[in-house]
This record gives structure tokens, sequence and C-alpha cells, in this order.
């Protein structure tokens, strides 16, 4: 998981900066609006191209990630900011998902940051560990 570290965006903002960073498009499977960009909801699940083709993530280099994970996105800076309750209800519901039809075991669900050898905060101090773990089935 990761925040976008920035106030406002959304899959095609993103998708801008990462091809502006060199990567071949938005680097994430999925982005989690926060209500701050024209037509977007609070809460709102962006699937990106690499999901739909199932192609490889540009997220996280660290431990082969980018191979082996999905990269879901929260637009917002939780560096400085709390997720919106409407992003945590819908990151509960598509990682549970995720995690259900995918086998994926709770052990495997991490923030960019714990990856073993990535060296960031991200998804950032304020992001709810504590409640987001506990709502996960």
């Amino acid at each position: 998981m990761h925040h976008s570290a920035t106030d406002e965006g959304d899959a095609l903002s993103i998708n801008g900066m990462h091809h502006r960073r060199g990567f071949k498009g938005l680097g994430y499977h999925f982005v989690i609006n926060n209500g701050s960009t024209h037509g977007k909801i609070d809460g709102q699940i962006e699937a990106s191209p690499r999901w739909l083709k199932q192609q490889d993530g540009a997220h996280c280099k660290a431990s082969g990630m980018n191979h082996q994970g999905i990269g879901i996105c929260l637009v917002g800076n939780f560096s400085k900011e709390r997720v919106s309750r409407n992003q945590m209800d819908s990151l509960v519901y598509l990682v549970n998902t995720l995690k259900k039809y995918y086998k994926i075991p709770a052990s495997r669900i991490l923030g960019h940051g714990q990856v073993p050898g990535a060296r960031t905060e991200c998804p950032g101090n304020y992001f709810p560990w504590s409640e987001f773990k506990s709502r996960l089935r």
C-alpha cells in the first residue's frame, strides 16, 4: 500500500507524474481517490490499465514487489493528515476482496515502507495500521 504524498490527484494525474518519472504509465494497480479531483468521489476505486492487463507494477522495487505485489495507492499525504473514512472503507473492501480471491495471507499485506529493503515511510505515519488490520477478514 502507498499514499500519493499529494493533497489531490487521481489515476490520470498520477499516470502523468509517473510518465514524467520515466515509468511506462501509472505504476499502481489501483488508486483510491480522496474526492479532491473534479468528478471523483472520496473513496472511489480506480483500476489501472496494469491491473486490467495483469501487468507487473512499478511501485516498489524492493523484494521483487513490482513483480509479485498488487500496488494500491490512496490519494493523500498520510505523513501529515489522516485517511478519510470513505477511503479506509474502500481500501478494506478492496483488500478483503483481493485477499479472498487470491488467497493472500494477512502477513503479506504490507505498506511500502514495511517491505524489506524499502526506505520510505510510505504510506505515512498517520496511516491507521491497527484499525486497518483489525478489519481484514
